[in-house]
């Protein structure tokens, strides 16, 4: 089976790291399929694939939903003009290099591009489609065509929702239930599993994510300098990710001005962050809605205490009071309250974490993920 990958720009975050661990489990594993990735642009993605003997290539095709900047009518022309300049120089250059005779099932990790559907349409091949974000709740975006879905559904395919959360949106905004089906996003767990958190004296925070207002890092170095102003102070935070350079300035500014430098510490992302993830008892999740949430199963595959907002997939992956807590999205008192339970009884970070290894090893490993598509690949070929 010759499936053909599309993948956009990105070589950072949850949807890039999605198809690399899965890709990986294929080689490993499915002797049946053989993978080919094109990318939108050459970077450290193709590096990687390259080293894993993966059959690849790059060419300038464009997201037709993006993130946007203001003022938006002028960005959503730059973004038609860039989309419509480069799809054609991409379709040329694609079809140099793929003989789509050859091709069984065509795969596009993402919702933003519609490059995969295209060309399934033209050969009559079979197209899966990854829906991984709520878009609109997750970020403030823009597509070049006022109906995306009605465009989306010109293009005859079957889609994979990250989570009952992003199945339900994406539901509602016109793709048929029936096209849709459900499977979570699973993580290489393997390294994860043998951490087992060191006790400590502090709550060890990590928050991993990329640094954006919807992330919600601001959020927190709010709730951590009201904890410290009232004595509660044998807390550490560490931020990790890439972003917004004028976010994180912002973030470092606020971190000087409440005098919080000792505490709070914004760090660039770390393509292994599993190496040092084990020196952490808390991860933190302040997402305004998770299309998934990998970074909060990193945190339960680790073994440590997860709190996370209880909006989107988040309240699919942690039984609150059980393997984790979930607080009230924006409710300063409701996420202060659980910091402060944990700071009384270190023990139940612990405890918590426990729990939170057993569920993600049990619903959120790569192996599971894996052969849940390639049985859905197998359906949709039949």
């Amino acid at each position: 089976m010759r499936v053909l990958y599309f993948m956009n720009h990105v070589d950072k975050g949850g949807a890039y790291l999605a198809l690399y661990d899965f890709l990986k489990e294929i080689l490993e594993r499915y002797d049946e399929i053989e993978p080919i990735v094109i990318t939108g642009k050459k970077n450290d993605f193709n590096r990687k694939l390259d080293e894993l003997g993966i059959e690849n290539y790059y060419a300038p095709f464009k997201n037709f939903i993006s993130s946007y900047k203001k003022p938006i009518i002028l960005y959503k022309l730059l973004l038609w003009i860039r989309y419509h300049l480069f799809k054609p120089i991409a379709i040329y250059k694609i079809k140099r290099k793929i003989n789509f005779k050859k091709i069984d099932l065509i795969h596009s990790n993402l919702d933003r591009i519609d490059i995969g559907a295209y060309f399934s349409k033209k050969y009559n091949i079979p197209h899966i489609w990854h829906l991984r974000e709520h878009l609109d709740d997750d970020f403030e975006v823009v597509s070049i065509y006022n109906d995306y879905i009605k465009h989306m559904n010109k293009y005859p395919s079957k889609y994979i929702a990250i989570s009952k959360s992003v199945r339900q949106k994406w539901e509602k905004r016109g793709i048929k239930k029936e096209n849709i089906e459900l499977i979570y996003d699973g993580i290489k767990q393997e390294k994860l599993y043998k951490l087992i958190p060191k006790k400590q004296e502090i709550l060890n925070i990590i928050f991993l994510g990329g640094y954006y207002k919807n992330k919600g890092q601001e959020f927190l170095i709010d709730i951590i300098y009201e904890l410290f102003s009232e004595g509660i102070k044998n807390i550490n935070v560490d931020f990790y990710g890439n972003g917004d350079k004028k976010y994180i300035q912002y973030l470092n500014e606020k971190i000087e001005k409440n005098s919080l430098t000792d505490i709070i510490h914004i760090n660039p992302y770390m393509d292994d962050i599993y190496s040092r993830i084990n020196k952490y008892n808390v991860g933190i999740n302040c997402s305004k809605c998770e299309g998934f949430g990998r970074v909060t199963v990193e945190y339960m595959a680790a073994g440590l205490c997860t709190i996370a907002s209880n909006t989107g997939a988040n309240v699919e992956l942690i039984e609150n009071e059980k393997n984790g807590f979930l607080y009230e999205y924006g409710n300063k008192e409701s996420i202060k309250n659980i910091i402060r339970k944990l700071n009384q009884n270190l023990n139940m970070v612990y405890i918590y974490g426990k729990e939170a290894k057993k569920k993600a090893k049990e619903n959120y490993s790569i192996e599971t993920h894996a052969q849940n598509i390639v049985a859905m690949y197998k359906r949709v070929l039949e």
